[in-house]
């Protein structure tokens, strides 16, 4: 039987046939979770093949995508209503779980820096990604199914544990051993010539899972730009008396720092520390043919002995930092002891169980905060309310406040706070059914006060008032009043995009009721039911 399913983030289709070229740990993963509905409802998300689009589609109750099924006994696709479609959300890789901690402060640090922004700003300004993709396509060799086809195999389990879309594959002529990735939208891994003679065949997937690490971690923009940076490319380019050298310096400790987290996306995906730990001896000086003259206790003494040296005295970390200020990747031992202790750590027990859950599709027992005080403060609640199912965790609770500042807005985030026993830092680990209090501002927190109390709401407008109002706006007041079951139905009438009705509300019913007046008090649970104008032809 076939199964498709509609994609809302890249507005194409898949079949269950392809999902092995797509992005089979996510479609797999599908499979065995609670993304189905009746009728063999699944939905498959980041699809990339196309089949015709003359179905109707519904949505899928765990991931809020639309997607399609397969009706039994017909091929007529059609939306289940029957279900909630706003409360359930898709669980995506979190990449904290393997984020160095020294990656999380650098970069903070970075961003601080006066004149950051402004180098930002004209970094985006000069940089082409498309110019980049040209030049690669020019001068490499592109890795495919078709070219070079055994690279290109390895590259897609890696992508699968890490729940990250297929990069472009390069092999550039270059005699120096190397990998690295860059891009921005659209990422892609350069590999030289010199790194397949000098690595062993079975060491090139941890290579190739170190650069899908910085895809994980959000990385390379920030070292695209960091690159570009250290070239001296902003020397040729007036910033109004912006002191370049502590950004340069920022970027490049930064830089260091997240080649940690990326050697662990590898240590993830290769289930121990041991390859990366080769890789870094071979990047240090083992050539290929090495063999059994390489000794690792006595690479792990060279990193201690490094460690107490430079630590010992000012001096001698005064002349680390000369030496080493403007190098972008760290002591090669240095890493590989790095990955050694972390693989007998507690956060790694915890990252495993997190990958190894996920595999059979269930929610990890743990998680880790990928949050400070700040990343939601000035956020909608419910979009945060969004981020934080996705990451897995499910005891989310709105609590909504009178106290504001100037700037704030009806339903913006103010705090956020973890119910636990002792403070919790960005990083550490809680478990999933941990309760987060999202605390935001409403003009009307009295009232949802006593909906938490009593379970009832009193309606403040009539069915009338609703009427031609926008759709998203409708729902939006209408979950953060406490409605829990909020069901959209779009009548498919509008020929026109720019026509003035589209997205506007029809009619409406709550408990079953479509001449409800105001004043009314209803359960929370209450099914409200909303028909809006939507364009012809769409899903």
């Amino acid at each position: 039987m076939c199964v498709f399913a509609y994609s809302a983030q890249c507005s194409r289709y898949v079949s269950k046939s392809e999902q092995s070229s797509v992005n089979p740990y996510r479609a797999r993963r599908s499979l065995t979770s609670s993304h189905m509905m009746k009728s063999r409802i699944i939905c498959f998300r980041y699809a990339v093949r196309s089949v015709p689009a003359r179905f109707e589609g519904g949505k899928c109750t765990s991931c809020f995508m639309f997607l399609l099924y397969e009706k039994r006994g017909s091929f007529s696709f059609v939306p289940d209503r029957s279900y909630n479609i706003s409360r359930r959300f898709f669980m995506k890789v979190n990449p904290n779980v393997f984020i160095h901690e020294t990656d999380r402060a650098a970069m903070q640090a970075l961003q601080a820096i006066p004149g950051f922004s402004q180098v930002m700003k004209t970094f985006m300004n000069q940089w082409s990604e498309k110019l980049m993709y040209i030049e690669n396509m020019a001068t490499n060799i592109r890795i495919s199914e078709e070219q070079l086809p055994k690279y290109h195999d390895m590259l897609v389990p890696i992508c699968e544990k890490l729940g990250i879309d297929m990069p472009d594959l390069f092999l550039k002529m270059d005699v120096v051993p190397n990998a690295y990735t860059s891009g921005d939208t659209k990422p892609f891994i350069v590999m030289t010539t010199g790194l397949l003679d000098t690595m062993p065949e079975e060491l090139i997937p941890t290579v190739l899972a170190h650069e899908c690490g910085h895809i994980a971690c959000h990385h390379v923009l920030y070292r695209t730009m960091g690159s570009w940076i250290l070239s001296g490319a902003l020397a040729l380019i007036p910033l109004g008396g912006i002191a370049i050298y502590p950004i340069m310096t920022a970027f490049a400790h930064w830089m260091r720092c997240s080649e940690l987290s990326a050697d662990r996306a590898a240590v993830m995906c290769d289930g121990s520390a041991d390859h990366v730990i080769e890789m870094c001896m071979r990047f240090a000086g083992f050539g290929n043919n090495a063999g059994t003259e390489m000794n690792v206790e006595a690479f792990m003494k060279q990193a201690e002995e490094y460690r107490k040296l430079v630590s010992e005295s000012a001096m001698n970390k005064t002349m680390e930092f000369m030496r080493f200020s403007r190098a972008t990747h760290p002591i090669n031992a240095v890493r590989a002891l790095e990955c050694s202790e972390w693989a007998k750590t507690e956060g790694y027990a915890h990252a495993a169980a997190y990958f190894n859950a996920l595999h059979e599709g269930n929610t990890p027992e743990y998680l880790p905060v990928s949050w400070n005080e700040k990343s939601f403060s000035g956020r909608n609640v419910l979009d945060a309310e969004k981020e934080l199912q996705e990451l897995g965790f499910r005891e989310i609770r709105r609590t909504a406040v009178a106290d504001k500042s100037f700037f704030t807005k009806e339903g913006d985030v103010m705090s956020v706070r973890i119910k636990s026993d002792s403070p919790v830092q960005e990083g550490e680990w809680i478990r999933s059914d941990s309760t987060i209090e999202l605390n935001y501002y409403s003009a009307d927190a009295g009232r949802t006060e006593r909906v938490h109390e009593t379970g009832t709401i009193t309606l403040a407008h009539s069915h009338r008032w609703y009427i031609n109002r926008n759709v998203r706006e409708a729902e939006n007041e209408l979950s953060l009043l406490g409605f829990e079951n909020i069901i959209l139905e779009p009548v498919r009438d509008i020929e026109e995009a720019g026509d003035k009705n589209l997205g506007k509300i029809i009619t409406m019913s709550i408990a079953r009721d479509p001449l409800f007046t105001a004043g009314t008090s209803v359960p929370a649970s209450a099914e409200i039911r909303i028909l809006y104008h939507e364009k012809a032809g769409t899903l």
